[in-house]
């Protein structure tokens, strides 16, 4: 894409004397087809920590864009305010239904830790190696009164279907030391040719 193409497609709906020109970085709200990416415990300079996941778009106008998605099981904030139970049931659900969807069970005793950041470290280590894997990512936005400029975002996930593994073998490759069909079928001895 060209610098002009890129210019057009951001200013494009854009009111250079009103709206922000900072704008969130994540994908539009709607459904996505995605590969589960990345799935680790982060920590960011800040000190906070989060279970993360990162999701690829697989198909459609955005193909090859990231979301990342961040979530914390701590129960108070930084200045010692309880964390809304709600807030707490959600991400716990978000996780929950990320595991069946990949194939791991998660329960109740995967969040029986001292502490948020061993959560996000044993959560991310049972998901570990299941990236690769498709699932369908909702995004949703509401208005945020204090800041309007950064709506708020939730997500919720759908099982997708999985692409067909092509079982390759060694022998397949073109590269591979083994004999091609051609050759095992060739006599052993060349034939005497009449202009040798």
């Amino acid at each position: 894409m060209s610098l002009r193409d890129f210019a057009n497609k951001g200013l494009e709906g854009f009111d250079a004397k009103n709206d922000a020109i900072s704008t969130p970085q994540g994908l539009p709200a709607g459904k996505y087809l995605v590969a589960v990416e990345k799935i680790g415990h982060r920590v960011f300079d800040s000190g906070w920590d989060a279970f993360g996941v990162t999701f690829e778009v697989a198909e459609g106008e955005h193909t090859g864009r990231k979301e990342n998605v961040n979530i914390s099981f701590a129960e108070t904030s930084k200045s010692g305010k309880p964390i809304p139970d709600f807030v707490l049931d959600r991400n716990i659900k978000f996780v929950a239904k990320l595991g069946a969807l990949l194939g791991v069970d998660i329960t109740g005793d995967d969040f029986g830790y001292d502490n948020e950041t061993d959560i996000h470290d044993h959560l991310s280590q049972k998901l570990h190696g299941q990236t690769g894997k498709f699932v369908n990512l909702e995004i949703v936005e509401r208005p945020n009164k204090k800041d309007p400029s950064s709506p708020f975002r939730s997500y919720d996930l759908e099982e997708a279907e999985q692409p067909e593994i092509i079982d390759v073998t060694e022998n397949d490759l073109p590269w591979s030391d083994a004999p091609t069909p051609q050759e095992e079928e060739a006599p052993a001895e060349q034939p005497e040719l009449p202009f040798d």
